[in-house]
């Protein structure tokens, strides 16, 4: 994931920013148990708003605590965590989708960093995908297609990286969903493809002058077209969202998919 989905911090209490900040060290201190320190570079606010979809959803016994942490090193003090069942498969996911990342900037560039990155993430990869085999298959194979899209270039369905990125996240969001695996696919894949499209959007400039692919750049968007399409794609994400019956950390997850997601494009395309 692409870093997209965060919270509008502005638009939260100071109780739901401290729950917000407890999830997601929670989900660092998860990556540090099952990878090491060196997964800790792993850590997104997207899979943090996974855990508390999923902890909302199924209202899970969480464990809770207090650490102190290498990246607040002393005097701070100890920074609150929560952690849940999803906050094992969460890390376990941020390894793999951060690891297939570095894999698709080594494809795009080469660039030295990329490789570094892919080199010292391969091991933590390897035990992902003995954790979570389907996942990382489904990921492997997803990124290949996309890939494949991507060399095809103009002469691809300008939707169908967006798409085959949704269906990926659909999969992962659906694992182990029980009775709401359908709308948790749904909320998957119409997230996936906004957030690709968001990528997109923001990388307009900079895929324009390298001659990467964007599918914005093919169509010869301009930013008020790309807002309306991605608003239309925001709005297939809110109409999945809307179907589960959220209660615990529903406002706080709302500030996330109704404006957090659209921080980046506004610091991109505000005057």
């Amino acid at each position: 994931m692409f870093g997209f989905v965060v919270a509008d911090a502005g638009a939260l209490s100071e109780e739901e920013k401290e729950r917000y900040r407890a999830v997601y060290c929670g989900l660092c201190l998860a990556l540090r148990d099952r990878y090491g320190q060196l997964s800790r570079a792993c850590l997104t606010y997207d899979l943090t708003f996974f855990v508390l979809l999923c902890s909302s959803l199924h209202e899970p016994e969480e464990t809770q605590g207090a650490s102190h942490c290498v990246m607040h090193p002393a005097p701070a003090a100890p920074r609150a965590w929560a952690r849940s069942p999803w906050t094992d498969y969460a890390a376990d996911l941020s390894v793999a989708l951060a690891y297939h990342k570095v894999l698709d900037d080594v494809v795009d560039d080469g660039a030295a960093r990329a490789r570094a990155a892919a080199h010292l993430l391969a091991g933590a990869y390897e035990r992902a995908r003995a954790r979570i085999p389907e996942q990382c298959a489904a990921i492997e194979e997803a990124m290949g297609l996309i890939r494949t899209i991507e060399r095809e270039g103009a002469e691809a369905d300008p939707d169908a990286a967006a798409r085959e990125f949704g269906m990926l996240l659909g999969q992962l969001f659906a694992h182990n969903q029980g009775f709401w695996a359908e709308g948790m696919e749904a909320l998957g894949y119409a997230l996936g493809r906004f957030i690709y499209l968001m990528d997109a959007a923001v990388d307009f400039a900079d895929d324009a002058a390298s001659g990467s692919y964007n599918p914005f750049v093919i169509l010869g968007a301009t930013p008020e077209t790309m807002r309306t399409t991605l608003a239309l794609a925001a709005a297939d994400t809110a109409e999945a969202y809307e179907r589960l019956p959220l209660v615990q950390d529903a406002h706080l997850v709302d500030a996330i998919l109704y404006s957090g997601v659209w921080a980046q494009f506004n610091r991109t395309y505000t005057p």
